[in-house]
């Protein structure tokens, strides 16, 4: 197990969590200018490091292993959706039954509803009824884009780059922002992050780049530069690669981590539950501290605030992610035929010799 990009993923989570519990801490309770506050408010920079870890993983988990698109596609899906769809239809319920506390009026719509689990919501120009699943949809993009580059060629990471890299630079070209309107989403620089996690990961299981992906990369970034030096998969997602390449690397050294990494890579395995968990219990969960304690210093009611969403996202895992993950799992197998247990000699001779059976 590579423990440190586990570690990282937690911290994603976690910065995000706190990015969130920053901006919607109760009236009277928001945190006071600071280096800490500061370095909050770009806690939402997670999802940056989100995507750079995910293209890694799946090109290190696929590189070797002898999938067919479909397989890479159901194994994505089975991680990514139930969770997904439980978060959303929990949401709607408790929104239909409590919409003083959960509901906002226009948001829970049937269009709404129906996009956001069809990860098409970017097509009405809003996020999903789950807000954070917006950057969901950016993965499944990605997934839907390596399931059909490995169906139609053999080159499925250098040909994933180079794809990437050239709608990247596209969506820089004057006007084409404009044409597209809302599918400027598949041009978006940050589709280049996942591209930062893939070259991450051939760094790190080869050792070296490759030419023709360093080059598209480079001439991506370039572009995205001249047209906005301040974009964040600049700022945030080449950063965000250079941690994930050193994770990797401490990883490998780590063969025997200690039980401190070893917890928080257990929380790292928590991390997409964590992250949905913060849909709506943030605000939530930092009114009911604000009133419990009225006289809490503002940053120790974000920690608190923190604390409370990590213990819900790994109840969340613990209760909902991981059964679902095993019954997807164990459907698959299921249906995967059985190989019929071969015959020994003596009833090879038996099924020869013996006259077939008479008719009733």
């Amino acid at each position: 197990m590579l423990v440190y990009i586990q570690i990282l993923r937690f911290f994603a989570a976690l910065a995000v969590v706190a990015f969130h519990a920053l901006g919607l801490a109760p009236k009277g309770f928001e945190a006071p200018g600071s280096a800490v506050s500061l370095a909050l408010s770009y806690g939402g920079r997670g999802v940056d490091l989100f995507f750079v870890i995910s293209g890694f993983i799946i090109f290190y988990t696929t590189r070797s292993a002898n999938l067919t698109p479909a397989a890479f596609l159901r194994r994505r899906i089975e991680r990514i959706v139930p969770l997904y769809f439980f978060v959303i239809v929990a949401f709607t319920l408790l929104a239909i039954a409590l919409p003083a506390v959960f509901g906002t009026p226009g948001w829970y719509t049937p269009r709404h509803i129906l996009k956001s689990l069809a990860f098409v919501s970017f097509t009405d120009g809003e996020p999903p009824v789950i807000a954070v699943g917006w950057s969901l949809e950016y993965e499944m993009y990605f997934y839907l884009a390596v399931a059909l580059v490995m169906a139609l060629t053999r080159e499925v990471w250098r040909n994933i780059v180079m794809i990437f890299s050239a709608l990247a630079i596209s969506g820089q070209l004057p006007g084409v922002g404009a044409a597209l309107g809302n599918y400027a989403f598949f041009t978006d620089p940050m589709i280049l992050e996942f591209v930062l996690g893939v070259i991450a990961g051939q760094l790190f299981v080869d050792g070296r780049i490759g030419r023709p992906m360093l080059m598209a990369t480079g001439c991506a970034f370039a572009a995205v530069l001249a047209g906005d030096p301040f974009n964040r998969a600049i700022v945030a997602g080449i950063p965000a690669a250079c941690l994930v390449a050193a994770a990797a690397f401490i990883s490998r050294k780590r063969m025997h981590p200690s039980w401190p990494e070893r917890a928080l890579a257990r929380l790292g395995d928590a991390s997409y539950s964590i992250y949905l968990a913060q849909v709506e219990t943030v605000a939530l969960a930092g009114m009911a501290v604000a009133r419990l304690l009225p006289a809490i210093p503002s940053l120790l009611l974000l920690a608190v605030t923190n604390c409370i969403i990590v213990a819900l996202g790994l109840l969340l895992n613990i209760l909902v992610e991981r059964p679902l993950l095993e019954f997807c799992r164990g459907f698959r197998s299921s249906r995967v035929p059985r190989p019929l247990p071969a015959m020994r000699d003596a009833d090879l001779e038996i099924s020869r010799s013996s006259p077939p059976p008479r008719a009733a």
